[in-house]
């Protein structure tokens, strides 16, 4: 029983209540931001342009190196194969 107490606090049930008031908060000016971007293309850019500083988890160096090195096999492999490389088409 000495366990729930602490569960049942009233710090404890104002910092739920207001981490749930904050979830829903959170999720109705996304749902006004994503209604607001619909609505004008200039704003739909500017959304775009946020989303990635709304990344939570960083991509680590360690997957960084790897894409690189799968990129420098690909070309490799390209190479190897004596395909020629694009020339830029004429305009």
């Amino acid at each position: 029983m000495d366990l729930l107490q602490n569960f049942a606090s009233p710090a404890a049930l104002f910092l739920y209540a207001a981490v749930v008031a904050g979830i829903v908060l959170l999720c109705c000016l996304m749902a006004k931001l994503i209604r607001w971007a619909k609505r004008r293309p200039a704003g739909a850019y500017f959304f775009l342009a946020l989303l990635p500083l709304l990344s939570l988890f960083p991509i680590p160096p360690a997957e960084i190196k790897k894409l690189q090195q799968i990129k420098q096999e690909q070309v490799k492999h390209e190479q190897e194969a004596g395909e020629p490389p694009p020339d830029e088409p004429i305009v």
